[in-house]
């Protein structure tokens, strides 16, 4: 079982050559209306959740990796292989009983 709904979003493969930090995820989430954690980078993958309604409608304009191209200031040909995406879950395995306290 598991908590929160999984979250839905799409990925992309950053060219060879750019370098996507902190504040470029920053950027990259302010532009899009969604928070920082929905802005993941893993290997060359850009992923991002659509977790806001401005994020689904620059989607529904196809216009996804022209928003994240121009909030890292790059060029979209730097972005490719759009793929939707749907969150992996995570189980967490731990025992409830370590976490009573003993007051």
């Amino acid at each position: 079982m598991y908590g929160l709904p999984l979250r839905k979003g799409f990925s992309m493969k950053v060219k060879e050559g750019i370098h996507l930090n902190r504040p470029d995820m920053h950027n990259i989430a302010e532009e899009l209306g969604v928070t920082e954690n929905d802005v993941l980078i893993k290997d060359r993958i850009l992923t991002v959740y659509n977790t806001s309604q401005a994020c689904q409608e620059i989607i529904d304009d196809n216009a996804l990796t022209l928003f994240v191209a121009m909030a890292v200031d790059a060029s979209p040909e730097d972005f490719s292989d759009l793929q939707e995406v749907v969150e992996k879950p995570v189980k967490m395995d731990f025992d409830l009983n370590e976490f009573e306290d003993d007051d």
